[in-house]
């Protein structure tokens, strides 16, 4: 009788669809594919992000990359799970790249494509960079200066022999100009290259959630969601203090300097990254123009008459420590209000030796650690035992 239940039980079992894995495979390939399998029970959902969607199919994941630069088409990404069979390049638009998930070892031309590499442990995968000169991360810095990953170069100059003796799995660049930049090189001798869109982001949160497209090709869906989960508490946490306090009490914030050579003070908008940060940090940004998503240029006369008064000033310019830094740029500086009272701020607190700036590398995946900052600096009651990661006040001499 027992037998006979026994033999029962593994003929109805055989009948059944096979059964979802626990967890993403995070390393090495499917040993016995079966179609009926999701080999993706962990997947991300994008909260924050504009520019990136994905699509889960049980054995592949189509990732999508959207406005990658001024007229860019779409790029189109297929991720098929290691050990399975691909589908069809014909059934996806012309230009659409296959590659393995999870993905072997890569090459980034961007600093800020380094952070979602060492959040997700991943940096073991690095093979080369584009220049160590701006790197603030320390362990990419050592694996320089080691010998372990290569300088590659930058934008259409990318030493293309180089990469192909590398032999990457995959490139992350990035686009602003099809005519100057790598990926269009890379793609030419069959170099798989993904495009970050992240710098396309207007929101800080949205900017951040970019660690998920680096997890995609590695599926490492379920860290990546707890980071970002992490960090948007995180800022929603600081940006609920600023939002409590009134609108009286609420400083007017001048941001940049003027650029002599550019002849223009440039001012970024309501809706830009940053017009958003200092908003969400409780501070109102003086001649931002209203609705905006891009910077304006102004005059000096523009900016002085606008911003003379403000509380503080962010001057966020390279090579400036000092008011006597300031004075140099420009004697008019010294008439502000906000360098008479010492209100005044940079954002180089945390530069290596070539002025590589860690608020433009890791702050831009740690965007609740900035906001810290600002909130400290516009309502110091409500972070009065801040440790600033990104600013510092300029000193006097």
């Amino acid at each position: 009788m027992k037998a006979a239940l026994l033999a029962l039980f593994i003929l109805i079992t055989s009948l059944l669809p096979a059964s979802a894995l626990d967890e993403n495979l995070t390393d090495g390939c499917v040993a016995d594919y079966s179609a009926d399998v999701d080999y993706f029970p962990d997947k991300i959902e994008i909260v924050d992000a504009d520019k990136f969607t994905v699509e889960y199919f049980n054995s592949y994941k189509v990732l999508s990359v959207a406005d990658a630069f001024d007229g860019a088409p779409g790029f189109n990404y297929v991720l098929v799970q290691c050990g399975t069979p691909a589908p069809s390049p014909a059934d996806f638009p012309e230009g659409t790249q296959f590659i393995e998930a999870p993905t072997g070892d890569l090459i980034t031309l961007s600093t800020t494509q380094l952070p979602a590499l060492s959040q997700l442990g991943l940096l073991d995968h690095l093979l080369g960079v584009d220049s160590g000169f701006y790197i603030s991360n320390p362990e990419v810095a050592r694996m320089i200066a080691d010998g372990d990953v290569a300088e590659v170069g930058f934008g259409a100059e990318v030493n293309i022999e180089l990469v192909l003796e590398l032999q990457p799995q995959l490139v992350m660049s990035y686009g602003y100009n099809p005519a100057t930049d790598a990926h269009p090189v890379l793609l030419e001798v069959g170099i798989f290259t993904a495009l970050d869109a992240s710098w396309r982001e207007l929101s800080p949160l949205g900017r951040a959630e970019w660690l998920k497209f680096t997890a995609l090709f590695y599926n490492r869906e379920a860290q990546a969601s707890a980071l970002y989960q992490d960090i948007a508490a995180q800022y929603e946490a600081v940006k609920a203090r600023a939002a409590a306090v009134a609108a009286e009490d609420r400083p007017h914030v001048l941001i940049n300097s003027f650029l002599g050579y550019a002849d223009a003070w440039f001012i970024p908008g309501e809706e830009t990254y940053v017009g958003r940060l200092i908003r969400d940090a409780g501070g109102d940004l003086l001649l931002a123009e209203a609705g905006s998503a891009t910077s304006q240029g102004l005059s000096f006369e523009v900016a002085f008459e606008g911003g003379f008064d403000a509380d503080i000033w962010l001057v966020e310019t390279f090579g400036i420590y000092t008011g006597a830094d300031m004075l140099a740029l420009d004697s008019r500086f010294g008439d502000f209000a906000a360098f008479q009272s010492g209100d005044i701020w940079n954002n180089n607190r945390d530069e290596n030796a070539n002025g590589g700036n860690n608020y433009y590398e890791w702050g831009v995946t740690n965007p609740h650690l900035a906001l810290a900052d600002l909130v400290a600096i516009f309502h110091p009651d409500l972070m009065p035992e801040h440790e600033f990661a990104f600013y510092r006040r300029l000193a006097s001499e």
